[in-house]
């Protein structure tokens, strides 16, 4: 009796820690902050302890350590990693990852399964970057995406930040900028506009020939 008592206790912890429920990002306030601030305020917890289904502030574990820093911007997040992954857009190739992304990783298990969270800290060459996590070893430090245990272990990101969204919009669409004209042409592109995706036409003067027989049928 003793036994089932403690498994079922067991089950309970497990399922309020590993959010088996699909959430969605719940604001606690008005939402704020750009990835820099984000990780400002973050760095203000380095080198605290690690402790399991810690929430801060004086220690963590990788999931509160992020549910932590976020709240703070108005964004409330699942208490899980696994959760926070479900809550959010995922970000599949690396290169598009932004300062204030979080980053999930499998578990020791290595199983597939997201089992550990972090906050890019700072974007490097080839889709490589810094990011700041509570690591059950160490504590809340800065890792590199290029360290083993990491770099093998990596699944994908996630995008939190309603200016990272912005931010990946602007990188899509292309200033307008006009197009050189080339001599003679009676026609030219004036400028492209991404937004509505036409070319709009201009006609250049007509020379002196033109003129002439415009009118001749």
């Amino acid at each position: 009796m003793h036994k089932k008592t403690v498994l079922l206790t067991l089950l309970a912890v497990l399922m309020v820690s590993c959010g088996v429920k699909k959430t969605t990002v719940t604001p606690s306030k008005k939402l704020t902050g750009t990835g820099q601030e984000v990780i400002n305020y973050g760095m203000r917890y380095l080198n605290k302890p690690y402790r399991f289904a810690g929430k801060g502030p004086h220690a963590f574990d990788c999931s509160g350590f992020t549910s932590f820093v976020f709240r703070e911007f108005g964004y409330r997040l699942s208490t899980s990693s696994a959760g926070q992954d479900r809550q959010m857009p995922s970000i599949r190739q690396r290169e598009h990852l932004q300062v204030g992304d979080l980053v999930f990783f499998e578990g020791r298990a290595r199983n597939g399964r997201v089992g550990h969270v972090g906050i890019v800290k700072e974007l490097l060459p080839g889709g490589e970057f810094r990011f700041l996590h509570a690591s059950t070893t160490s504590g809340v430090i800065v890792s590199l995406s290029t360290e083993p245990y990491y770099a093998s272990r990596y699944l994908r990101g996630g995008r939190i930040l309603q200016e990272n969204n912005a931010l990946a919009i602007a990188e899509k669409v292309p200033r307008e900028k006009p197009k050189q004209v080339k001599k003679g042409d009676t026609r030219r592109n004036a400028f492209t506009s991404a937004k509505a995706k036409e070319q709009v036409l201009i006609e250049a003067p007509k020379t002196k020939s033109e003129k002439e027989t415009a009118d001749i049928p």
